[in-house]
């Protein structure tokens, strides 16, 4: 199903016209990479399952909080005893591991050029500034046509060499690997099936998709076994509960520092074309003391 990406068009530098669209890159955080798979749980599969109340959607929820606070904040996931109403579906992200052997399309380290021991920076895009542009053409031509007497042709094509290009760079990206674990509670075996099988045939013969958001791609590969545990052969009082884990291991990356970078993810940058020096002038006495000014 697609679906329409909402940016955040706030992290562009101020006075510049560009759109997020064209630039295409915001920052990749690491609570990025955890919307990016609740998203894919709650719109792409959108699971269901057969109930007592007929063909409901399944809630899910990140990790499992404290059992008070769940009842207190999420009470559509508990009776009236306090018992979980099945069936169920929560996400936790078990560990993070930054590989140093991981670089992706990045081979080496690159420091930044402000000296500061922060990772350097990767052009994304490059646009020639037309006005600035045509304004140095323009002076030139026109200065040449002053030189000249007026017998320059001040219109004619030439090849222009001051062109001014705006250059915006993010900061190289840090690959990591992130794993979450989806932890699936039913209370029947047909409701466990029906929730199983999505993930299953999903991806068909592969155990590997591709999240989206903001622009960035994170693949995931799903681990092969599916572990199933269920309590049908305890005789006590228990809540009957048939509960399988799914592991997803999302090969990610992070762009920025999160909320504790104090620089622009997006850097707007115009090259120099032209290094002018003021003129000094210096005033001489002559012999009759008259000051003239000489350059």
């Amino acid at each position: 199903m697609p679906h329409d990406i909402k940016f955040d068009f706030t992290q562009i530098p101020a006075g510049t016209k560009l759109k997020l669209k064209d630039i295409g890159m915001l920052s990749s955080t690491i609570e990025d990479i955890d919307a990016a798979i609740l998203d894919y749980l709650k719109e792409d599969l959108e699971l269901n399952a057969t109930t007592n109340e007929g063909w409901k959607t399944v809630p899910i929820f990140w990790q499992t909080p404290e059992r008070a606070f769940q009842i207190k904040n999420n009470k559509a996931l508990r009776d009236e005893s306090g018992a979980i109403i099945l069936p169920v579906i929560s996400v936790e992200r078990t560990g993070i591991v930054k590989d140093p052997n991981r670089k992706g399309g990045f081979q080496a380290n690159r420091f930044s050029v402000d000296k500061d021991g922060r990772a350097g920076r990767m052009v994304i895009a490059k646009e020639i500034v037309q006005d600035k542009t045509r304004n140095y053409a323009v002076v030139n031509n026109t200065r040449r046509d002053n030189l000249t007497g007026g017998k320059n042709q001040r219109f004619f094509p030439r090849t222009n060499k001051k062109i001014v290009v705006r250059t915006l760079s993010v900061p190289i990206p840090v690959y990591i690997n992130v794993d979450y674990k989806i932890t699936l509670k039913t209370e029947y075996q047909q409701q466990m099936n029906e929730l199983l099988t999505p993930f299953m045939t999903r991806t068909g013969q592969i155990n590997s998709f591709v999240l989206r958001r903001n622009g960035h791609l994170y693949e995931v590969f799903i681990d092969q076994g599916f572990t199933h545990n269920n309590n049908v052969n305890n005789l006590g009082e228990d809540l009957r509960m048939f509960t399988s884990e799914i592991t997803f291991k999302v090969l990610g990356y992070l762009i920025g520092e999160g909320e504790n970078d104090d620089r622009p993810i997006v850097r707007v940058e115009e090259n120099i074309v032209e290094i002018s020096y003021p003129r000094e002038s210096t005033m001489l006495e002559d012999e009759e003391g008259f000051f003239t000014i000489t350059s």
